[in-house]
């Protein structure tokens, strides 16, 4: 199965180690080559609302507007921020199912978020299940019933925890499935 690019977009302050690590990563979950942006976007203040909180969606749209990468890529946005969609108080992150583009917000995968100390490590797997997560609603996966499959739905940042960063064999199956029907120029 040929490898599908996808840039991974710092946003805000996001630190290179956690991009680095999601590009050595992603790669073990999906048949993906995980490139880099060095230039960071900037959060714009549009996709703000009234209490500070960034609206999941007028963020999707911005990344669309400022399109400007290589189209056979997939586009997911690293986050620093703490955002929402409509419906819900807040989300770790967003993605077009079987579309382009995606983001995971940061902030609340934070242990100190919580006001707990600092725990890199923690912090880190948490974002790596849900760029995990976001990537293979990109690549078409919606969600799945297994509670440890990352395509679980995650309602509290405890219930990232409980689950892997890996999908499960039948999500797998099903992203073969979904590659195996799809011509390998629209990938």
């Amino acid at each position: 199965m040929e490898r599908i690019p996808v840039r991974v977009v710092p946003t805000g302050f996001v630190y290179y180690w956690i991009l680095e690590h999601l590009q050595d990563n992603l790669p073990k979950a999906y048949p993906v080559e995980v490139r880099i942006q060095q230039n960071p976007l900037k959060v714009p203040y549009f996709v703000y609302d009234k209490n500070h909180q960034i609206m999941s969606e007028a963020f999707l749209n911005y990344l669309r507007a400022v399109d400007s990468w290589p189209r056979d890529e997939r586009i997911l946005a690293i986050v620093d921020g703490d955002a929402r969609s409509i419906g819900t108080n807040f989300v770790f992150g967003q993605a077009e199912v079987g579309g382009r583009l995606g983001a995971v917000y940061i902030a609340r995968l934070n242990p100190a978020f919580y006001g707990n100390g600092e725990n890199d490590g923690l912090f880190l797997l948490r974002i790596l299940k849900e760029a995990s997560h976001e990537l293979g609603h990109i690549l078409g996966l919606n969600h799945c019933s297994n509670a440890r499959c990352v395509m679980r739905f995650s309602n509290s940042v405890w219930e990232v925890d409980g689950k892997g960063w890996l999908p499960c064999e039948d999500c797998r199956r099903r992203l073969f499935s979904l590659n195996a029907q799809t011509p390998a120029e629209g990938i």
